[in-house]
């Protein structure tokens, strides 16, 4: 089974739990945390990949970090990961169940990547335009601010991007100067 159809089946299992206890936003909020602990140590997910360490260690490793501090149903969850010799996807696990979430919850996150910090009015009003035109739910929003961009901005959303940027456009020209299409051919 691949990681990407495994991890889908284990976030899938949880959320229904989650929805059937009445938890789920509680669980979906412990989940990020645990999604940032996981992506920000890299001790941890090489701990857990490791054949080496006994499903003890890791166990008593997961007890120190997350027991009484997580929802029940979500440490529980963990502890059974292991217990099943799947703690190596854990970190596959967290992502897709908060894809699995902002699906339920008609949550579309959407990325806009600029040169400079926007104007909060031209954000918001790109926003409102996004969610008229695609049809769209509640926004989740995450600025990037990257100078390689030059200027103007990529929104990515879903599988879909808007690259608007300078860089783009130059690198486009580049690609047509270099193409010497223009060039009028003496023999």
């Amino acid at each position: 089974m691949s990681a990407f159809s495994l991890a889908t089946r284990y976030a899938k299992s949880l959320l229904q739990l989650a929805q059937e206890k009445g938890k789920l936003d509680e669980v979906f909020n412990d989940m990020k945390a645990v999604n940032h602990i996981l992506q920000s140590s890299y001790d941890l997910k090489l701990m857990l990949k490791s054949p080496i360490i006994t499903t003890d260690k890791k166990l008593n490793v997961i007890k120190q970090l997350f027991e009484g501090k997580i929802d029940t149903i979500l440490y529980s969850f963990m502890v059974l990961v292991i217990k099943k010799g799947r703690e190596a996807y854990l970190n596959q696990v967290t992502e897709a169940f908060i894809e699995q979430y902002n699906v339920v919850r008609n949550i579309t996150p959407v990325t806009i990547t600029s040169a400079v910090k926007l104007d909060a009015g031209l954000v918001q009003s790109m926003i409102a335009s996004l969610k008229t035109k695609e049809k769209l739910g509640e926004i989740q929003l995450h600025e990037i601010i990257d100078p390689t961009v030059i200027g103007g901005f990529i929104l990515q959303y879903g599988d879909k991007m808007i690259d608007s940027s300078i860089s783009r456009s130059l690198g486009a020209l580049k690609g047509i100067i270099e193409d010497e299409t223009y060039v009028k051919k003496y023999s």
